[in-house]
Order: C-alpha cells, then structure tokens, then sequence
C-alpha cells in the first residue's frame, strides 16, 4: 500500500508538472503570435500625418485622372478599401455622404480599391447606391506608398499634407470626417 502511494503521489506530482508546462507552453505560443502580429505592422512605412501626399496616378470610374499632384492644392479625401471588407462597408456610407456633402465646396476625391478590380466593385457600388467615381487597383502599388496593412484607410489633405488619418481603429463616421472638412475651411 505505501507503494502505491508513492507511486500515485509521484505520478501526481508529475502531472502536475506536465499541465503547468502545457500552461506555460500555451502562453509562450500566445506571446509568440501577438509579437508577430505587433511586426506585421511597420510604422515606418506608412504615411503619417504631416507627410506630404505621394506621386501616384489612377483613373477613376468615371473616366477622370487623379495625381497625387492634383490633390496637392486645396483640401482632399483620399480612401483606400476593399469592397468586401465589414470596416469598409460601415465607411463607405459615410464617404459617400461626405462626397455628396463636400465635392461642391471644392474637396477632391482618390476612392481607390486595394486590390480589387470592378468587377467585384461595381455590384456592390450598385448596391448600395454609391455615386461617387473610385479608382479599382488590381494589385496594391498605389496602396504600398501609402501603407501595408489595413482597410478602410482615409487620408484627410489640406495642400498637400496629410492631416488626419483614419483606419479600422475605431472606423470613421461622418461626424468625424465632417469635422476634419468643416476645420479646413
């Protein structure tokens, strides 16, 4: 009998170590993602506030060319998005309603797909009753001289500077999009 208990103590004992290096495993696994994650992000390759808006050429939906250049004078909006992404469907409405609000007060547009052609667009434009011209980009070499990662992205511009950004943290309303507008008038 004392060897049986002995022998249950030690197996006990050893379990015991076996879960709290499974524990501990797990959270060095957990560590290792969030870290590759917090990398994933390279500030230093974003535009930040105060940059000037770079060299770049699209076409838009309508047939329009718009620079980086053609945005340097005045105020701008400049949005980058995929279609299918639940963050750029909850902006969309409010760029639309800030295009309709904003474009006859002078404020150019760039809406500029990252990654996506119109034929996925133009549906879900249709849709949802977007009016306003976007720029569909199959690959992403307009989007990298912005940024790396993340949709929605707006660019909020006054002569060629960038002076607000908005991403997917926390997305933006109209409520802050106009405010930015109204300040730069």
């Amino acid at each position: 009998r004392m060897l049986c208990r002995k022998n249950y103590s030690l197996i006990s004992q050893i379990c015991n170590v076996m879960k709290c290096f499974k524990n501990i495993s797990a959270f060095l696994i957990m560590l290792c993602a969030v870290s590759s994650c917090i990398h994933e992000d390279p500030v230093s390759d974003e535009i930040k506030v105060g940059d000037a808006i770079p060299d770049f050429t699209v076409e838009m939906t309508d047939g329009s060319i718009v620079t980086g250049a053609s945005l340097r004078e005045g105020v701008s909006l400049i949005m980058f998005f995929y279609s299918q992404c639940p963050d750029c469907q909850k902006t969309l409405p409010a760029v639309q309603k800030i295009y309709d609000e904003f474009l006859a007060k002078g404020v150019k547009f760039a809406i500029i797909s990252r990654e996506e052609t119109s034929e996925t667009i133009e549906p879900y434009w249709q849709e949802c009753g977007y009016t306003m011209p976007y720029s569909p980009q199959p690959n992403r070499d307009v989007y990298h001289l912005f940024a790396t990662i993340r949709v929605p992205r707006v660019y909020i511009c006054k002569n060629g500077k960038v002076v607000n950004i908005y991403t997917d943290d926390p997305v933006p309303t109209y409520e802050d999009l106009s405010g930015d507008l109204y300040q730069l008038f």
